[in-house]
């Protein structure tokens, strides 16, 4: 059911009542909802991290632009990403690619050639979905950091390791999606799991929400009456707005959020415990299991 169906739903229950107001009310009341602890909103992605790259080496010109020799090749891939070069105390963003060269955000102006150089990424951009990050795991759980944090042991991101140890947020890049960063910087490439909840967006008119239709109805039209209402106070709308929160109406706010809450939870309970079952690793407990299962 969509944002429009909705709120025709609303108007044959409110009839005159604007449908701009309407669609704000089923607007409000979906953020509102969402807000909640939701198992059906969580989600969980996969981001796999770059490896460091340093092969051959490079020139800088004063305006920071890159030329790699020896067999090093940029890509576009690499914008974004951090170079470190010349300095021990600093590293600076790869700002543009035009092939075959990257230019370097903020470089100081220094003229250098013939130098080793590293390039890395320590900040990666999660799901556009995600509205929030609970956690990032990689092999056994990340420990959740500031950004001060990393700052403070180590400002020119040195460390490296096969494992990362912790997870920072890093802000919204320039779409609103969530970016995190993790420490030491990864050698290679390895998966992260990044378990949050998803993000509660605008609806379109022929969007369909994440949670229950009725249920989101079912708290808009208390404003709705509530609006009617004022519009019209003796036409009996504070009874059917009164109605619509009292927990003994089966079709009512309160009772459908119980049943719906009710509902995910064994919806989560039952993950978990397929989860469980899934995950549990099958060790035999002694030689004699190949020999009873007929493995040579």
């Amino acid at each position: 059911m969509t944002l429009a169906t909705m709120s025709n739903n609303i108007l044959k229950l409110c009839p005159g009542l604007n449908p701009d107001i309407i669609k704000s009310n089923l607007q409000d009341s979906y953020r509102q909802l969402c807000s909640k602890d939701w198992s059906r909103l969580k989600l969980m992605r996969q981001i796999p991290t770059a490896a460091i790259y340093s092969t051959g080496t490079v020139s800088v010109s004063a305006a920071g632009v890159v030329t790699v020799a020896g067999g090093g090749v940029f890509t576009s891939a690499m914008v974004g990403r951090f170079m470190k070069v010349y300095y021990d105390d600093s590293f600076f963003e790869i700002a543009f690619y035009s092939a075959p060269n990257v230019t370097l955000r903020s470089w100081p102006g220094d003229i250098v050639a013939a130098q080793t150089y590293s390039i890395f990424q320590t900040i990666y951009t999660v799901d556009p979905l995600f509205g929030q990050v609970f956690d990032v795991t990689y092999q056994t759980p990340l420990i959740k950091r500031s950004q001060s944090y990393f700052n403070k042991i180590d400002p020119s991101r040195t460390g490296t390791s096969t494992t990362p140890i912790f997870w920072a947020f890093a802000g919204l890049n320039s779409v609103g999606s969530i970016q995190i960063e993790i420490y030491p910087v990864p050698t290679s490439v390895i998966s992260l799991r990044v378990d949050g909840k998803l993000k509660a967006s605008t609806l379109g008119d022929s969007d369909i929400p994440y949670l229950p239709e009725d249920l989101i109805e079912a708290l808009a039209l208390i404003n709705c009456y509530r609006q009617k209402e004022l519009q019209d106070p003796k036409a009996g709308w504070a009874e059917r707005a009164a109605s619509q929160i009292d927990p003994e109406n089966p079709s009512g706010y309160p009772a459908l959020l119980n049943m719906y809450f009710d509902e995910d939870y064994e919806l989560d309970a039952r993950t978990q415990r397929v989860r469980d079952v899934t995950e549990e690793p099958l060790i035999p407990s002694d030689d004699n299991f190949a020999l009873s299962h007929d493995v040579e």
